[in-house]
């Protein structure tokens, strides 16, 4: 049993009753975060249940680590994109004042607020707050508003805020939280959710020591991190994002064009030396991580107002090449249109990508859009249209119900032009490229996130809630995740783990995800695919050669991956683990999902 103990915060927006929780057990056997939030969800949302209703919960997640190498919030609930599982990282500085304050388990919303309202939290100091004049604002004018009144009352104006834009309070099903000028839980309509609770945003302030066991083993393992970790220091802190898609572009394994293209010259325009030059403004940090590889711009051009924000791969990938866009000097300002309405930028782009295909082929007219002429690269078209998405106007209320309900609601447009299979769209990655890549989008239970995100390695380092670009670098300082994860964890919470110990929390966290999304109707074999082009249109690199998925080599590979997982041959997890790591609870549902567990 763990010597620290890990306090929850729960809030009841419906009778606006607070209370603390220990849940120190939930967080020693599913680590924090990620796992975590699928335990709580499992717990507390019962199965089938409209993630828009009061039912649904809202837990804003962290870890025993939470804050060192990296300050991951992430936020957990049934998704109202999905009808599964749903989770979204969240970067900055919002999670470690959640420890600050003293709730080192996180905060979980239930219930619903009959009017608008914000969450206030200072220290041992929880309100729910009328919020009538923070409604209908955009981001990051929310943000500030809040910051600025809190100024005046408190004079304090270090409050770390997470708040929602127009598209969350118009429950569109792929709406993000935003924190700060650019950190957001975007994926999988957390914003969504929040909105559904009538909360505009949340405030956190915390002064209080955390509870660390060890601070000089900590502190040794810091120390060799950053000593030691130079590459990945030096490469991120200068490029950051930018960087990423014109190597994925000359890789053929970035989208292009709605995934109808392996290369165009329109990819050489994507180019982070001329955002270093002509917009960069500075280098941003998470806490207490070294490597700062935010990259905050500000851009004018001429005709365009001013604007800032920040490129990463999320929020521009499934942009750019994927809908004709000239390069980063027009995505710095979809970026941060879209970051003001509060929308999900990568998956609201596969939205757009899929109409902006169906007009070319014309299964869509101008007619049907409003008025709105969406020819490839059209700026001003994409933004006439992601207003309509936020707001629901026209034809923006059925495209604000995302890719899994929206081409059964818009039939004539071609459901086969739609970039998804789970009801996420498949935006940043073209699988065409690398089997791995194409397995890793597959396999992910909640949806297709691309990066690898439904492996157990990546769902443990989101239950840590430490960033997952150390993934790579932190085995070539530590000798391994597990050595250095195992460290951290001793020196934080007193825990002394087994390397089987560490597997068993890998898969602890895993299953209860894939778990969970069973219990929504996941069936891995039938659900674990990606669209028909895939398989069947060839693309060519820039270097002329072809690139298709082989469906049969495909399967065999999913099936290896499975395994690799620790589950069977079928993609679920085996009766007698879950037994072992105390996970027998789950097997009568599974069983009646699935049927008999091997």
């Amino acid at each position: 049993m763990s010597r620290t103990k890990f306090k929850m915060l729960e809030i009841n927006l419906t009778t606006g009753k607070k209370k603390i929780i220990d849940i120190t057990e939930d967080m020693r056997n599913f680590t924090g975060g990620r796992g975590l939030g699928a335990k709580i969800v499992w717990d507390r949302v019962p199965a089938g249940v409209d993630p828009l209703s009061p039912a649904n919960v809202l837990y804003f997640g962290v870890g025993p680590i939470t804050g060192f190498m990296g300050s991951v919030a992430n936020v957990s609930a049934l998704s109202p994109l999905t009808l599964r599982s749903g989770q979204s990282n969240m970067n900055g500085h919002f999670g470690i004042e959640m420890i600050y304050a003293g709730y080192n388990g996180g905060i979980l919303l239930t219930g619903k607020a009959p009017k608008p309202v914000y969450v206030y939290v200072k220290n041992d100091d929880v309100e729910i707050r009328d919020a009538a004049h923070l409604w209908g604002r955009f981001n990051p004018d929310n943000q500030e508003t809040l910051r600025t009144e809190l100024k005046k009352e408190l004079d304090d104006q270090n409050f770390r805020i997470a708040a929602i834009g127009p598209a969350g309070e118009h429950l569109v099903r792929n709406a993000s939280i935003d924190h700060d000028l650019y950190h957001h839980a975007a994926r999988l309509g957390m914003g969504a959710v929040m909105g559904s609770k009538n909360v505009k945003a949340i405030a956190v302030k915390g002064t209080k020591q955390p509870p660390y066991r060890k601070p000089k083993l900590i502190y040794q393992t810091l120390l060799t991190w950053i000593k030691e970790g130079l590459d990945e220091k030096i490469g991120r802190r200068r490029w950051g994002h930018s960087v990423s898609m014109p190597e994925r572009y000359y890789n053929t394994t970035e989208g292009i064009k709605n995934k109808q293209l392996g290369w165009d010259p329109i990819c050489d325009l994507s180019n982070p030396l001329k955002l270093e030059q002509g917009a960069k403004l500075w280098s941003d940090a998470c806490n207490l991580c070294h490597v700062g590889c935010k990259v905050p711009y500000m851009r004018r051009i001429e005709s365009l107002s001013p604007t800032t924000g920040e490129i990463r791969h999320d929020n521009a990938g499934g942009w750019n090449a994927n809908v004709m866009i000239p390069g980063y000097d027009v995505q710095t300002y979809l970026s941060t249109y879209v970051d003001t309405l509060g929308l999900d930028s990568e998956d609201v782009s596969g939205v757009v990508a899929w109409m902006m295909e169906c007009y070319d082929r014309g299964t869509i007219t101008k007619e049907d859009l409003g008025g709105i002429d969406l020819t490839w690269g059209n700026l001003k078209a994409i933004c006439q249209l992601l207003k309509k998405i936020a707001y629901r106007e026209g034809i923006g209320n059925e495209l604000a119900e995302g890719l899994k309900f929206a081409p059964d609601l818009i039939k004539k447009a071609g459901k086969q032009y739609a970039m998804t299979s789970k009801g996420i769209a498949i935006t940043s990655y073209e699988p065409r490229g690398s089997m791995s890549d194409a397995i890793g989008l597959a396999l992910n239970p909640v949806g297709e996130l691309h990066g690898g995100r439904g492996t157990p390695e990546r769902i443990m380092f989101d239950s840590l809630t430490t960033c997952s670009f150390l993934r790579r670098n932190i085995p070539l300082v530590f000798g391994s995740v597990g050595n250095w994860a195992r460290t951290m964890l001793e020196g934080v919470t007193g825990w002394k783990l087994t390397e089987a110990d560490w597997n068993d929390q890998l898969l602890r966290a895993s299953f209860m995800e894939r778990c969970l999304c069973i219990r929504e109707g996941y069936v891995p074999t039938r659900d674990d695919t990606l669209p028909d082009r895939f398989f069947e249109e060839t693309i060519y690199s820039k270097y002329g050669e072809p690139k298709i998925l082989n469906r049969e080599k495909f399967l065999e590979m999913r099936k290896k991956t499975y395994l690799s997982f620790g589950l069977t041959e079928e993609g679920v997890p085996p009766r007698k683990k879950l037994e072992e790591l105390g996970m027998g609870f789950v097997i009568p549902v599974l069983e009646e999902k699935l049927g008999a567990l091997r």
